[in-house]
């Protein structure tokens, strides 16, 4: 082969493989959120919900990708990511392991334990009757008492077998509203067209912070395993030219560089979770900062993979 030729092909190799790794390059990323305070909160709030700052921060630390956020609802969140858009979302419960829905960042936020979410006009009858904490399996069989939750609501494995086995009756009601799902479900609670559903007990802090008369109570659950939550940014694994894992390695690289030691996560965490988890601080660093992805892992998750959300 002559040296022309040799330098041609050398040429043409290395086009295709500049076109294919270009091809293959994360470009953009983006941002699902869906109106669910106080996980997120419009512009109009003094104060950023749960994910607000999280994503922001994201968004300024990752220079190299453009970044769009789009605002849907819960459903249509699970759609996207179904579908393997190049997507990601910020408020996801972690797992170690990527499944087939979610590749998982390190993890970000603590939770605690989801609870009942009622009036404080209920609570006594239902305490009354299933003890406190409540006994869940005994109150999901009650047929006196209606349930409700958003449609596209999902909880710990462990809570959604629980619902699963024990809602053996049909005195259920799930809101299929395409805005604010968890605001639809507190004020259906308000109005007495239920009696209860679950929950994070800060959506009970949040809702209260409504001039209301009728209270949000949240109370304890007896099945409950006394294991904090992590959450996490998840991105669709399904996406292609390896988008989840290209994603993934740019947001753990700008969390573990500065947003999650960073003083304004840590504040709007310490904000919403510190009244509902003992010694916030502490829990933080040990779960978070300190969080050893081969020993650490969450001890709950969402069990329906297809709808794996907060």
């Amino acid at each position: 082969m002559d040296t022309a030729r040799y330098f041609c092909l050398l040429f043409l190799i290395f086009s295709s493989n500049s076109i294919s790794q270009s091809k293959n390059q994360l470009t953009e990323i983006l941002w699902l959120q869906s109106n669910t305070p106080p996980f997120h909160l419009d512009s109009e709030n003094t104060q950023m919900g749960l994910c607000d700052n999280l994503t922001k921060q994201l968004i300024s630390s990752i220079k190299d990708v453009k970044h769009t956020r789009l605002f849907v609802p819960q459903k249509r969140i699970n759609k996207y990511i179904k579908e393997g858009k190049n997507v990601c979302f910020p408020c996801v419960i972690h797992k170690k392991s990527t499944n087939e829905v979610y590749t998982y960042s390190r993890p970000t936020s603590i939770y605690p334990e989801f609870s009942i979410i009622t009036t404080n006009q209920k609570a006594e009858t239902l305490t009354k009757a299933h003890g406190n904490p409540i006994n869940l399996i005994s109150l999901l069989s009650d047929e006196r008492f209606t349930y409700g939750q958003a449609a596209a609501r999902r909880f710990s494995p462990h809570i959604n077998m629980i619902i699963e086995n024990s809602l053996s009756h049909y005195n259920v009601s799930l809101s299929l509203s395409s805005d604010n799902e968890s605001g639809v479900v507190i004020d259906r609670l308000r109005h007495g067209f239920l009696d209860y559903s679950l929950d994070y007990p800060f959506m009970a802090s949040y809702f209260n912070q409504q001039q209301h008369p009728i209270k949000i109570v949240s109370i304890p659950i007896a099945q409950n395993t006394r294991s904090l939550i992590k959450g996490a940014v998840g991105c669709a694994t399904n996406a292609p030219n390896d988008f989840a894992n290209q994603a993934i390695k740019k947001i753990n690289a700008a969390l573990e560089s500065t947003i999650l030691e960073s003083a304004a996560h840590q504040l709007s965490q310490r904000h919403w979770l510190s009244e509902h988890i003992d010694n916030f601080d502490k829990q933080y660093y040990q779960h978070i900062i300190n969080f050893d992805s081969q020993t650490n892992d969450a001890p709950i998750n969402t069990a329906d993979q297809n709808k794996e959300q907060r």
